[in-house]
């Protein structure tokens, strides 16, 4: 079952706040076919068919930052939101 807009959304929120999710992505970011790794987002697989956009940003307790499109756009918005930045920063020295 896919989850709609507002619910991860409101996770990405929840997840920034308590550090499982950075506020920003890193200067390196990387996509291609997906791995078959979950989305740090969504908790889906990214399946091969899939596009999956990597940062390369170490988050304690986790294998790296990887999202499904959707999940790094909506990621991207919620960023945009909380930095009260038009748009995210491609580093996180910002």
């Amino acid at each position: 079952m896919e989850l709609d807009s507002i619910t991860l959304l409101e996770r990405a929120q929840a997840a920034i706040a308590a550090h499982r999710l950075p506020l920003a992505a890193t200067s390196r970011i990387w996509g291609g076919r997906g791995s078959g790794q979950c989305c740090s987002l969504c908790g889906a697989p990214i399946g091969s068919d899939d596009v999956e956009i990597e940062l390369d940003t170490a988050i304690e307790g986790t294998a790296g930052v990887r999202f499904h499109a959707r999940c790094h756009s909506l990621w991207q918005q919620v960023c945009r939101r909380m930095t009260g930045r038009g748009e995210a920063s491609g580093r996180g020295d910002h």
